[in-house]
């Protein structure tokens, strides 16, 4: 576990290094994992389950400052985003249900959170750095990536997002 968290602040200073702006990126990986996880109420949550929606993917800890400032805006964004098939889904790794509970309330989010405990989603989705992100279509498919932090609800990531999302039918 400690090789992991070393490997992650690793690539996050690797990040640092980067002045240029953090945009999500179309994704030429492989297919996409699975990912079963618990929530912070102790609820099995699958990504299978949420097919039909557009779903952000997002993989944070509490000690990690890039990931404590987007916060706020995946909340905006999933507000901007009501009433549309679109969820998030924030990955918490290693930390203790306490101290992400405790974190969560701090900030007041309302989006679902899951605990990686032993890292192996972590490993699955191939995160080196935090955050990262993916955005899965409603279909299961990734369809952008992104190593670092953003502004979840600046209008041309808005716009990305939307363009995923299953045409209405009445």
């Amino acid at each position: 576990m400690k090789k992991l968290f070393l490997l992650v602040v690793l690539g996050y200073v690797a990040l640092l290094g980067s002045a240029q702006a953090r945009e999500l990126q179309p994704y030429k990986g492989d297919a996409t994992p699975p990912l079963i996880l618990k929530d912070l109420n102790g609820k099995s949550v699958n990504l299978k389950d949420y097919r039909g929606r557009v779903v952000l993917i997002n993989f944070w800890a509490t000690w990690c400052p890039p990931c404590r400032a987007e916060m706020p805006s995946m909340q905006r964004l999933k507000e901007k985003m009501a009433g549309k098939p679109f969820a998030i889904l924030a990955v918490d790794m290693g930390e203790t249900q306490d101290v992400v509970r405790a974190y969560i309330r701090e900030i007041k989010t309302d989006f679902t959170v899951l605990l990686d405990k032993d890292g192996h989603a972590l490993k699955a989705w191939k995160v080196f750095a935090f955050p990262t992100s993916y955005v899965v279509d409603a279909q299961g498919k990734i369809r952008y990536g992104l190593f670092g932090a953003t502004e979840w609800d600046e209008a041309g990531t808005v716009e990305k997002i939307t363009r995923l999302l299953p045409p209405v039918t009445n």
